[in-house]
């Protein structure tokens, strides 16, 4: 009689603190009515016709059918509030079996030690509970990382008591099939979810390293439309000043010839404020703070930008990285050159492809030579260089890109250009 009074109150504790976690007021409804019938007649027939005590566990797949059919269909809810269910009962039970047992060493009253132990907790979750407003945690821990480290723990934790366990009795005997299911799944479980914690871990520093690079680079796109917006405030004097020129030429080709070296030096001024409209503000930001610095080292810049979002299935940063590491070697080569300054940048992006060309003026490079650009260490520029381009042909690897050097002759000069590209090459 003890022991179904303790089945009980211990499905009642259950169903009680569920309704807690999913922050649902409880009620004796046909569904909660028919949940604690099924637990009893289990019970009941488990002890009446001996069977296993192992089919108790069916008491698990029963509870989240009752919890999809109470609240709703809902996965990750279902898992993390079946999981923290599972931890308060079990954790209640051990304060308090342990707390009874120090009063009670000698096991006189084992019985009702155990209706005592399920009557506090019921009393617990009923009036402790609601006030520490336990259905906050769920929300707190929605987190796929700490889903999958609470995970890992109880596969830990199970795996440790299997083995235990199997050191008390012969180890793997094979007559007690519900242990060995138990430790095999625990330790499958275990294996798994150690490598997604992992990918999961890496995917979370991918998105962190992303939020920080769109932080920093965003600044970098304000600061050009703050500078923009600065000089719109100097066009009408500019408007003035070259329609005024005609008063103070008295030919048509001084005045053609003043109006041009004029615009030409208002162009150069404004020459980075075509980057505004070209695309992601994140690669404009960037971009626009290297042109500035590179253009303090004497280079040429020419560049051609159509982007938008970028959504190709490679992150931001990595496409920084890449363009970072192929301007940098470009513009050092043209440092170390003395008749060669010009550099020419171009992004293009459309319908989920997009080229990228880095070339600067240079001579001739041999082939056998190129392939050696990518090598790591190979570098003309001293020890612990030459990773620059390593890096770069490990990123296309990873996110199988199209990447080509070679040499090209445009209006008699020659150019050194990388090319990278996701768009499938056909043959």
């Amino acid at each position: 009689m003890v022991d179904r009074i303790c089945v009980v109150l211990e499905a009642l504790s259950v169903v009680i603190c569920l309704h807690h976690l999913y922050g649902k007021k409880f009620r004796f409804d046909i569904v909660t009515v028919s949940f604690l019938t099924i637990e009893m007649i289990t019970m009941q027939a488990i002890d009446y016709f001996g069977w296993p005590s192992e089919l108790s566990m069916l008491f698990y797949p029963v509870i989240a059918v009752y919890c999809v059919i109470e609240f709703g269909y809902d996965v990750r809810k279902l898992i993390i509030n079946n999981i923290l269910n599972a931890v308060i009962i079990s954790l209640l039970q051990v304060i308090l079996m342990t707390t009874l047992y120090i009063f009670d060493r000698e096991n006189t009253i084992i019985g009702l030690r155990l209706l005592l132990s399920n009557a506090f907790i019921l009393l617990i979750v009923i009036f402790v509970l609601p006030q520490i407003r336990i259905e906050r945690l769920e929300n707190q821990i929605k987190d796929k990382e700490i889903i999958l480290t609470i995970a890992l723990v109880v596969s830990i934790i199970i795996t440790i008591f299997c083995l235990i366990s199997f050191k008390k009795i012969n180890f793997l005997n094979h007559t007690d099939w519900f242990q060995n299911i138990l430790f095999s799944v625990s330790v499958i479980a275990m294996s798994l979810l150690t490598i997604s914690l992992a990918k999961s871990k890496i995917k979370s520093k991918e998105v962190e390293t992303e939020l920080k690079v769109h932080k920093f680079y965003a600044n970098s796109f304000d600061s050009l439309l703050d500078n923009i917006r600065a000089k719109q405030h100097e066009f009408d004097n500019h408007i003035n000043t070259i329609y005024s020129q005609h008063y103070i030429y008295n030919t048509y080709e001084k005045l053609v010839e003043a109006q041009q070296n004029y615009c030409q030096v208002v162009i150069s001024e404004n020459r980075f404020n075509k980057l505004l409209t070209a695309g992601n503000r994140v690669i404009i930001g960037f971009l626009y703070g290297k042109f500035i610095e590179i253009e303090k080292l004497g280079v040429d810049i020419s560049y051609h930008i159509s982007i938008q979002e970028m959504k190709i299935g490679i992150p931001v940063y990595k496409i920084i990285e890449i363009i970072g590491n192929l301007i940098s070697n470009a513009v050092e080569a043209l440092n170390q050159s003395e008749k060669y300054n010009k550099l020419y940048v171009l992004m293009v992006e459309e319908n989920e492809i997009f080229n990228i060309e880095i070339r600067n003026e240079n001579d001739y490079i041999k082939y056998s030579e190129i392939e050696l650009f990518f090598t790591k260490g190979y570098s003309k520029k001293g020890e612990n260089r030459g990773l620059g381009l390593y890096h770069v042909k490990t990123i296309c690897e990873e996110y199988k890109l199209n990447l080509t050097c070679q040499n090209v002759e445009l209006d008699g000069e020659n150019w050194i250009e990388f090319a990278i590209t996701n768009k499938k090459e056909t043959k």
